[in-house]
């Protein structure tokens, strides 16, 4: 007797999680930093610590090369590099 379970199929969504070092000190910069990442490439979500000393951005996505999010904030003016793990 197999299980009801067994032909179900499990959808999950594989988001990527980045985080990098910035230089962005503003709540009005890292706006527009945000609101470029979500209109350029839907991006999930993105939140900065701007109380850290190396200005952590973190942004959830899917399907969102690397250097396409770091491009885009250098674009604006500001360093970004990938904090290793």
């Amino acid at each position: 007797m197999e299980s009801a379970g067994a032909d179900c199929k499990l959808e999950h969504e594989i988001m990527d999680l980045f985080i990098f070092r910035t230089n962005i000190r503003k709540k009005s910069d890292f706006s527009k930093i945000r609101d470029s990442l979500l209109t350029r490439f839907g991006i999930r979500d993105c939140t900065i610590d701007l109380e850290d000393c190396d200005k952590v951005l973190r942004v959830e996505c899917e399907n969102v090369p690397i250097m396409a999010i770091v491009e885009d904030i250098v674009r604006h003016g500001f360093i970004c590099e990938e904090l290793a793990d």
